[in-house]
């Protein structure tokens, strides 16, 4: 009887050691992961530029929101994604500013 008690002693300790170590690795895991989505969300912040598009004469034309700096011109949405990925390789322009009927414009262009 004293070695069944001893047996289940043993066991349970071992299985909590056991399951300590897993959870501790799970949770670096996860810290890791969770280190690895944060630098991400960093690089695509530096690399995401807000803009507004304003329309004169049928042209559009978008700014950056941040600093009112000019980015880029066209008559569609296709012509401007061109134009600022040849000017802005690595920046990713999101039009977040802007009359909403010019928007629905720029976005018209997108199935003409």
């Amino acid at each position: 009887m004293e070695n069944f008690i001893i047996g289940l002693v043993v066991g349970v300790i071992l299985t909590a050691l056991v399951i300590r170590i897993a959870l501790h690795l799970a949770v670096r895991r996860a810290e890791e992961t969770l280190e690895a989505l944060e630098q991400a969300i960093e690089n695509l912040q530096a690399n995401m530029i807000p803009a507004r598009v304003e329309q004169h004469d049928g042209m559009f034309y978008v700014y950056n929101a941040r600093d009112n700096s000019f980015i880029a011109q066209g008559t569609s949405l296709a012509e401007l994604r061109s134009r600022i990925e040849r000017r802005m390789k690595d920046a990713h322009v999101v039009v977040q500013e802007g009359d909403p009927a010019v928007l629905e414009a720029l976005k018209a262009t997108n199935h003409a």
